[in-house]
């Protein structure tokens, strides 16, 4: 692949102590983060990433990624990226008990009122795994590469600019442990917002005097059940994954079961249009039952529930639309789910964020060396361009139900920038 031979080379210049550019800073350590920092280690001497939680090795849950309580696939595509990015990650995560799913064989769904049994021949093989474990394995592999380095249990409180107040110079940092101690300036020459749905990316650019970006929200009020199960060696069927969709002509409600490492399912149950699923043990199985498959609810009444169920509800799509800013302030990129959300139950939210990172190797392949100036505008417009397939088809499937309420924002209208002199920053919210 071309990308490949391009990345070499870039390698090839950071093994020999040689950079276009100095410091960048990544908002966030989940997937999005992650993947950013690796593709930014190839361009900068040093990245350092700042995380709210402590991130580790094992496979733990933390509280900044609360889906992760819930069912996650990955499309090849998104599978393929990571693997080019990390070469040898999908063996690892198999080797740390994932399951490899052949999508022509060894996954069953239900949906337009029939079943769609396994059918040999695709070849696409993709690993399930639980989130949390994909992230350990990822966090694993960057924290071993030279040049990045991670700040944990610290938050951005602002950003810190120039005396023009069009370019990023850092990030103000507050401890999370100690947040009565001083703020501290961390210094870059990029900074990368991955931090996610709770991003402040839209408040920041308009204390700095820049129009909020205008926004799209989609919402099929889509809710999440899920608990894990022990997997039994043996199961009614010959699927992996068993996957019952639902469909407005058909039923407002479905289920996936998935297995995980550690000879686990990962089982959520899905309504449509406000049909939510119970979090409780006999809402939860009465759910199951009402599917208008038989099979699933007989497949977790008979295993073992190891974890409690938790419940999600924050599935609407949405879309910041940075890609159509009349300013960007330089040196400041907007990634992820800090951009763009999907309805998670079209399991199309990590190729999403894996995208972004191929967005942003695109971007920085194209720039003049030494020179960051435009990059904040070619990039937002690159990831929109590489995400709008996957947010159309997001949004098509859930303009199908009548329920689904449909809210446009305009941009915020521009202010003046307000001047600083030569030794200020933003100043710091409380």
């Amino acid at each position: 692949m071309m990308l490949n031979a391009k990345r070499k080379k870039h390698q090839s210049r950071s093994r020999r102590g040689e950079s276009k550019y100095g410091k960048a800073v990544v908002i966030g350590g989940s997937i999005t983060g992650l993947t950013s920092a690796r593709v930014l280690k190839d361009y900068f001497g040093q990245v350092t990433i700042v995380e709210r939680d402590q991130l580790g090795t094992a496979p733990e849950f933390r509280p900044g990624l609360p889906q992760s309580h819930h069912a996650h696939t990955i499309q090849p595509r998104g599978q393929a990226i990571l693997e080019d990015l990390f070469p040898g990650l999908v063996n690892e995560v198999l080797a740390r008990g994932a399951v490899a799913i052949d999508n022509g064989n060894d996954v069953a769904f239900y949906q337009d009122g029939k079943w769609h049994k396994p059918k040999s021949g695709d070849g696409k093989i993709t690993v399930a795994a639980s989130r949390m474990l994909l992230e350990a394995v990822l966090y694993a592999r960057v924290r071993k590469q030279v040049g990045i380095d991670f700040i944990m249990e610290h938050e951005v409180v602002s950003l810190a600019v120039d005396e023009s107040g069009e370019k990023v110079i850092g990030v103000n940092l507050r401890n999370r442990n100690a947040p009565h101690l001083e703020v501290t300036k961390l210094e870059a020459d990029l900074v990368v917002d991955a931090s996610g749905r709770s991003s402040r990316a839209y408040a920041w650019l308009s204390e700095l005097g820049y129009p909020a970006p205008g926004e799209t929200c989609i919402n099929a009020h889509t809710g999440y059940a899920s608990r894990i199960y022990h997997r039994p060696d043996r199961h009614p069927g010959n699927w992996k994954t068993l996957y019952v969709r639902p469909l407005p002509e058909y039923s407002s409600r479905g289920g996936i079961i998935v297995p995980l490492e550690n000879n686990r399912w990962h089982v959520t149950l899905v309504g449509m249009g406000g049909d939510y699923p119970a979090t409780n043990e006999m809402g939860f199985m009465e759910f199951a039952r009402s599917l208008p498959v038989p099979e699933f609810y007989a497949t977790i009444q008979k295993a073992e529930a190891l974890t409690r169920i938790y419940g999600y509800r924050n599935t609407e799509n949405r879309m910041h639309h940075y890609e159509n800013q009349p300013a960007y302030l330089e040196g400041f990129l907007v990634s992820g789910d800090a951009a763009l959300t999907l309805n998670p139950v079209y399991a199309l939210g990590m190729t999403s964020a894996i995208l972004g990172s191929q967005a942003l190797e695109r971007s920085l392949r194209e720039q003049n060396d030494g020179d960051l100036k435009g990059l904040a505008q070619v990039f937002q417009k690159q990831l929109a361009r590489s995400t709008s397939r996957l947010w159309q088809l997001s949004i098509s499937e859930d303009l199908k139900w009548s329920e689904t309420e449909i809210v446009e924002t305009p941009p915020q209208a521009q202010g003046r920038r307000p001047t600083y002199g030569l030794s200020q920053t933003v100043a710091v919210a409380a």
